[in-house]
């Protein structure tokens, strides 16, 4: 059998990517091969997720643990937006919530973190 070397030199994304492309169902198994994506599939899953690609994944039919994905279509969509962690003090994220032009996706998240803030601060 002869080495498909333009295979091996693929990245493990690539390798992926390629397994996943025929948009059939692949089990955890065949991504976790090391001529695949390694044990470290789940973050090349998570890397072509952000390029854009749609991918799903379900549980085993067969009842044992692990999940199976599938590309839904082999043009990726939009990339998603790189996020930030950011630390800020409590009264800038009170300043930061009463600003006029702060984007309401931003107001949602500063909320939620304020709120979960506030709930655990006698725990901290």
């Amino acid at each position: 059998m002869a080495l498909d070397y333009a295979t091996l030199k693929k990245t493990a994304r690539g390798r992926v990517l390629l397994m996943l492309s025929d948009l059939d169902w692949h089990s955890h198994l065949e991504l976790c091969k090391p001529s695949v994506g390694g044990p470290r599939y789940p973050a090349r899953v998570l890397e072509l997720k952000r390029l854009g690609y749609r991918i799903e994944s379900r549980a085993l039919d067969d009842g044992s643990t692990g999940n199976e994905y599938r590309l839904k279509s082999v043009e990726p969509s939009r990339p998603k937006g790189k996020r930030v962690r950011v630390y800020l003090d409590e009264a800038d994220v009170i300043a930061l919530l009463g600003l006029r032009g702060v984007p309401r996706r931003a107001k949602a998240d500063l909320t939620d973190a304020l709120g979960s803030f506030q709930a655990n601060r006698g725990k901290l």
